[in-house]
């Protein structure tokens, strides 16, 4: 039997804890064991799609660590107490449901779609750019890193880790026509000058993806064009 205790919350009442005893093997992901508890407590909530950590839908927080429910095996826990939480820093709907529109709308700033050059000049994509653009397909979109950063979602405005890493994607991309209109987006207050280098999101990724090396790229990036050089 495994203890597992979940973080409750329904609208219009106060968030609470609830203790479950549950039988779990250690080759069970965390992802089982809520489905497991929903037999028990059909009133429990949280998001899950594909069961195979490519979503992202099932991030949230897993004794004090960020991680994907479906990737987490109950065998990896050192405790005798599983904890479960919602992701922090968004507005919980119910249980482990967040609110994502704070995320997604910073994601759609960045204009995360191609704009093919019209002349067609350019458009050959080399081993080098591929090889880069490949580390950005890692990404799930999960909003760990987001929740993580502690200045996202604060009362100034900040794009956020994987919102400007795929801004940056874009940027790379030699068939992006719109890649100064971009750049006036990643590039300024609100991109990555607005990262103060807590590094929380390179702990949350749960592909372990370093959101601020390309946050640090941008900048560079952009202090060229400041000054004229390309």
């Amino acid at each position: 039997m495994k203890k597992v205790k979940v973080f409750r919350y329904l609208p219009g009442s106060e968030s609470h804890w609830q203790d479950y005893q549950i039988e779990a093997d250690p080759e069970d992901t965390i992802l089982t064991v809520l489905n497991n508890l929903r037999i028990q407590d059909p009133t429990l909530s949280f998001r899950s799609s594909c069961r195979s950590a490519v979503c992202g839908s099932c991030a949230m927080v897993i004794n004090g660590k960020f991680r994907l429910a479906c990737k987490t095996k109950v065998g990896s826990i050192n405790r005798d107490e599983i904890v479960l939480s919602p992701l922090p820093g968004l507005k919980v709907i119910k249980d482990l449901i967040v609110d994502l529109e704070p995320f997604w709308d910073a994601y759609r700033k960045i204009m995360p779609w191609l704009v093919e050059k019209p002349d067609g000049e350019n458009m050959v994509i080399t081993n080098e750019v591929s090889d880069l653009m490949e580390k950005f397909y890692v990404c799930l979109l999960c909003g760990s890193c987001y929740a993580a950063c502690p200045e996202a979602g604060v009362d100034r405005p900040y794009l956020g880790p994987a919102p400007l890493m795929e801004g940056y994607r874009f940027i790379c991309d030699p068939r992006d026509a719109i890649t100064d209109e971009r750049m006036k987006v990643v590039g300024g207050d609100e991109g990555a000058w607005g990262c103060d280098g807590a590094f929380a999101c390179i702990d949350a990724c749960p592909w372990d993806v370093a959101p601020i090396e390309y946050v640090a790229k941008i900048r560079t990036a952009a202090t060229k064009l400041r000054l004229g050089f390309k």
